[in-house]
């Protein structure tokens, strides 16, 4: 991908910064690299597509941090031209939203901090954050 590591370093921080998809075409012997340049964007999703239109296709999507080791866990994965499509970058304001429509529904059957935990997991949303709404969601139940 990038001869020196300040250049990859880079090139991977203006991937982390850019909102849109990107797609990024790699050669097999070139592919654990890059998988291993692309761990700080955490987990963000991306997807493997590996010999498109051939016999032995394979699509997988994985989380950014999750890519090495999926790579790894088998040989056959490493082989083949390979497509890797980075997906969009959330944005604060969906994760937000998700969040607390998430923690609505939680707060009905959970107790708080279970009900915020579980919101944050599953929507991205910051978890401090999501305790201040349920606080004030509950302030607002009460008569």
């Amino acid at each position: 991908m990038y001869k020196r590591q300040g250049e990859r370093a880079a090139a991977v921080a203006q991937l982390a910064a850019e909102p849109r998809a990107v797609v990024l075409l790699e050669a097999p012997h070139r592919i654990e690299e890059l998988a291993r340049a692309l761990l700080p964007l955490g987990a963000r999703p991306l997807t493997f597509a590996r010999e498109l239109t051939k016999q032995f296709e394979e699509i997988a999507t994985v989380a950014a941090d999750a890519a090495p080791a999926w790579l790894a866990a088998s040989p056959q994965r490493t082989r083949g031209e390979f497509v890797v499509v980075l997906h969009p970058a959330p944005r604060a304001d969906d994760a937000g939203a998700a969040g607390e429509r998430v923690l609505r529904l939680l707060l009905a059957e959970l107790p708080v901090k279970t009900a915020v935990r579980l919101a944050a997991e599953i929507s991205g949303a910051p978890r401090n954050a999501l305790y201040e709404t349920a606080l004030a969601l509950k302030r607002e139940d009460t008569p």
